[in-house]
């Protein structure tokens, strides 16, 4: 990414920076995800030649408003190549994220990885953001979170930003959509674990603006940043929040952890595509945890509270 003039990180009001050239076509993989869908018009919206990378072009929906769709996927390095052609910037989503196979999550989160960087390299991308999870640090992890550790070491030699999100939230999200339909139908919701472990819930638009400013800042460059929430809140209190948000007032029930991951590795076995896999019952049965202040300092990121994107959701009933 080329500057006029260098950026000063601790104001980003600085009249001697100015803006960064958005002309170069950037790459969004796993596009027709859900942060993806977000992704792309925000990227286009700033200026940016989007290119929206989608396993089937059907799954494209509106995004062809915005963005040159292509097909490819990660298994593929021929449609990767291709993919790649042109690009400066490659902002790397796709993944299994719904999966308990320890196979499939090596095959497609780190082959797949693996085979995207190849083609990168090859095509002379300029940058690279990876999307990565808090899951691959967490303490309790399972065949995803293992698998997005180790898709990171995959891009090493590229100019590489990984972000890791904690629980991003916002509509179009297939976890948070079906979170919100249990506290919405029942009065008692029940939860892994006692209710109190820890999540750093994160709004997704706040996650857009902060993929922008790594964009705009090659401070960000080879290092990786904890996205999350600007406050911790136990898994207990979100059901509660969540409920108020609908007008509706829950309390949850405490599920035994060892049963609730011995149901979702088995669920996990006989579907390939379980609506709850172990990762994610793991994320409630330990603290999140994470740092946000080397955001806050390198990229301007100010998460809002969890009240105020759950006001903005539900049409401020909270």
């Amino acid at each position: 990414m080329n500057w006029a003039t260098s950026w000063d990180s601790t104001n980003t009001t600085s009249t001697s920076a100015v803006l960064p050239d958005r002309s170069g076509r950037v790459l969004v993989t796993g596009a027709s995800g859900f942060v993806g869908r977000e992704l792309v018009p925000f990227l286009a919206e700033r200026g940016h030649t989007v290119r929206a990378m989608v396993r089937q072009r059907s799954r494209a929906g509106g995004l062809a408003d915005c963005a040159d769709i292509v097909t490819g996927d990660l298994l593929d390095p021929e449609s990767l190549r291709a993919a790649c052609e042109g690009v400066q910037i490659v902002i790397h989503l796709a993944a299994v994220a719904d999966s308990s196979d320890a196979d499939l999550n090596q095959a497609v989160n780190v082959g797949g990885t693996r085979n995207l960087a190849e083609a990168a390299r090859a095509a002379g991308v300029d940058r690279v953001v990876n999307f990565s999870s808090t899951c691959a640090g967490r303490t309790l992890r399972d065949a995803y979170g293992d698998s997005k550790r180790l898709a990171e070491h995959e891009l090493v030699g590229l100019r590489v930003t990984h972000l890791r999100p904690a629980m991003i939230y916002g509509t179009g999200s297939k976890e948070w959509d079906l979170f919100v339909a249990v506290v919405r139908r029942l009065p008692a919701v029940p939860i892994p674990g006692t209710g109190r472990s820890v999540l750093r819930p994160v709004f997704v638009s706040d996650l857009l603006d902060l993929v922008g400013a790594v964009l705009d800042r090659d401070v960000s460059v080879g290092r990786t940043y904890d996205v999350a929430g600007p406050a911790p809140i136990t898994t207990g209190e979100l059901v509660e929040m969540v409920g108020q948000a609908q007008g509706r007032r829950r309390r949850i029930i405490p599920l035994p952890a060892g049963p609730i991951v011995l149901a979702a590795r088995v669920l996990g076995r006989l579907t390939e595509r379980p609506f709850v896999n172990v990762d994610q019952v793991m994320a409630f049965l330990q603290d999140t945890v994470v740092d946000i202040e080397p955001a806050r300092r390198d990229l301007g990121f100010d998460p809002r509270p969890l009240v105020e994107g759950l006001d903005e959701l539900f049409g401020g009933r909270s």
